[in-house]
């Protein structure tokens, strides 16, 4: 069984109310295959190709048929075909037939019941800094509630969430869900030929709706969600600004709420919320008990660094998780990271760009781990200098110098002058773009000669001599030596006296 006719039984025996005898006459088909469709959770993916219709052999048939009758009914089709051996159902025919007649150009006001339908599109919203944004809308035709949400892509996830933060707003679901021709709904379009996109079929039928598509170039069909895009365009985006996508969906709600949702429709007279809550809103299908998973799943493999890409940023993994196959699950607001099913790491999603993600307990360890550890412990101790330090690390990894050997070197500048010293270094250095630890070293040592000029004699400073630093190591001593110096010379003078 396709993952089509699972999702249509459900919809027909949870969202109508069929009984599993009526659904097994419309689809022509066993009692037994209607009630094992029933107790699957999940469609048969045993065959997940594409299966050919009963109705295929028998199309040039009905074409020839309608170029010259095109108002000959479903009925008398049926009795045409089934002369040539057509083993079907009525019902396959006429929803083929519905999509080959000729449309009428001009175009009707069709009244809908509450809870029976849903269109569904996307809007090109603008730009948030250097990304663009995209408005998911979804109204309910009868009473023209709306719900709105902004993302920065059109992906099938985003496409996804949208539906199930909308079934959220709404608290239940409409019986059928109006689409154009959509990437994320439809893969191809030969004609009447739809091949759905399968995650989207398998959202549907978690959700027991029925998924309905246009015809191709008739955005008419799909009037109201069309109407919604000037309006939320002309009422909503003109004129305002937005610091992030956050702000833009928080700013969105509000308005959603207070004047799309609030405001008496032109059309009905009524607000959309009030017509919502009294007639619509009791005959939405209920929500299921589990949400569907619509974040983005990817398999991702961490590099020796503990870091994984995706979406032009990298995000930190625990050390112990270098170099290894895992799995990536996002959505607009979290990138989550899984050993198997073990959650190992979670970040807040950054949309900015070529961005990295730290979280400062994953290198805990590694210090200890690695013979780079060290490194490690001397980059973390200049970066908490501030930043001018940090940035003058930054522009010594774009040069030809040995970072490991001068972040050593730069380590004992510290201990030996103290980090104010090399603090002030690092500003006046940075000043004339001078980078390396013998700039530094000189900058202190020519501080320290102009201090020296203005400082009385016999200071600690005066006594420095500058050539000799650079070379001079100190070794530590035992206080006790000094001690047996000062106890020789007290019995000297008293053997003088």
């Amino acid at each position: 069984m396709n993952i089509e006719t699972w999702g249509y039984i459900r919809h027909l025996y949870f969202a109508e109310r069929f009984s599993k005898k009526a659904i097994a006459r419309e689809l022509n088909l066993d009692p037994k295959t209607v009630r094992r469709a029933l107790k699957k959770d999940n469609p048969d993916r045993k065959n997940p190709g594409p299966r050919l219709s009963k109705l295929d052999p028998f199309r040039e048939k009905i074409d020839n048929l309608l170029s010259s009758y095109p108002r000959m009914s479903g009925v008398r089709i049926q009795e045409e075909i089934c002369k040539a051996g057509y083993p079907g159902g009525i019902s396959i025919l006429r929803s083929h037939l519905r999509n080959i007649r000729p449309q009428k150009k001009a175009f009707l006001h069709i009244q809908t019941l509450p809870g029976e339908e849903a269109q569904v599109d996307w809007a090109y919203a603008g730009r948030i800094g250097d990304r663009p944004f995209y408005c998911f809308l979804m109204v309910l035709s009868f009473s023209k509630m709306l719900y709105i949400e902004f993302f920065p892509s059109q992906i099938l996830e985003n496409f996804l969430a949208g539906h199930l933060h909308a079934f959220h707003y709404f608290q239940g679901v409409a019986k059928k869900i109006r689409y154009d021709n959509l990437k994320s709904v439809v893969l191809t379009r030969l004609g009447p030929s739809i091949q759905f996109n399968r995650r989207f079929l398998d959202f549907a039928a978690h959700h027991l709706f029925d998924p309905s598509v246009c015809n191709v170039r008739s955005p008419h069909e799909k009037g109201r969600v069309e109407n919604a895009v000037k309006y939320v365009k002309n009422n909503f985006l003109a004129g305002r600004t937005f610091a992030s996508f956050t702000d833009c969906n928080q700013q969105a709600t509000l308005w959603t709420d207070h004047t799309a949702n609030g405001r008496i429709h032109g059309t009905t007279k009524i607000r959309p919320i009030d017509l919502f809550r009294e007639k619509e809103q009791p005959l939405l299908i209920p929500l299921p008990k589990i949400d569907y998973d619509t974040r983005i799943v990817c398999a991702v493999k961490s590099t020796s660094q503990a870091l994984v890409f995706f979406d032009t940023n990298r995000y930190s993994v625990p050390f112990t998780h270098a170099a290894m196959i895992l799995t990536l699950k996002a959505d607009e607001q979290f990138v989550s990271i899984y050993d198997k099913e073990r959650l190992i790491a979670q970040h807040a999603r950054s949309h900015q760009k070529h961005q990295i993600v730290e979280n400062p307990a994953h290198a805990q360890g590694l210090l200890a781990a690695r013979p780079q550890g060290a490194i490690l412990k001397h980059r973390d101790a200049i970066l908490g200098m501030g930043e001018k330090a940090k940035q003058y690390l930054e522009a010594m990894t774009k040069t030809e110098l040995n970072i490991s050997h001068q972040l050593k070197k730069i380590i004992g500048l510290i201990d030996l002058f103290g980090k104010t010293e090399v603090s002030a270094a690092i500003e006046q250095a940075m000043m004339h773009h001078a980078l390396g630890y013998e700039y530094l070293q000189n900058i202190i040592l020519a501080n320290r000669r102009k201090r020296a000029i203005t400082t009385p004699p016999g200071t600690p400073s005066s006594k420095i001599n500058p050539d000799l630093v650079r070379s001079t190591s100190v070794e530590e001593r035992n206080p006790e030596i000094y001690d047996q110096y000062c106890n020789k010379e007290t019995d000297d003078e008293d053997s003088n006296a």
